[in-house]
């Protein structure tokens, strides 16, 4: 009888550890309800940079040059559009800050999971 009390208390011990980091991991989700029950982009996890706005800064100028290339790339403009229809929200996120979708030249994902959008 001991040795049954002794081997079940060693499995619950074995297995607590394991519960808590599983739950610790579900703590750093995101809490918006968008990104919880749809995994959908919110309007305030996306941020505009127009390239205009790069071309005035010395520092961002050669950044500027390559997105003005990529604006004037019809293939490469297609490829973005269908990323953009690929990411679920996007779209609706961008049309809240009215964004003309036709005017996204490239979308990164931020440090924090939120979108970069370069428009012309």
């Amino acid at each position: 009888m001991k040795k049954t009390v002794t081997i079940a208390l060693a499995s619950l011990l074995a297995i607590a550890p394991a519960a808590g980091i599983a739950y610790a991991q579900d703590a750093t989700a995101p809490m918006t309800s968008d990104g919880m029950s749809t995994g959908s982009i919110a309007a305030d996890s996306v941020d505009v940079v127009k390239i205009s706005s790069l071309e005035a800064d010395d520092s961002q100028r050669g950044e500027a040059e390559r997105l003005t290339l990529k604006a004037n790339d019809p293939a490469t403009m297609e490829k973005v559009q269908s990323e953009l229809q690929g990411v679920p929200g996007l779209a609706d996120a961008l049309a809240s800050k009215n964004v003309q979708l036709e005017n996204v030249v490239e979308i990164q994902t931020s440090a924090t999971g939120g979108k970069v959008v370069y428009v012309k």
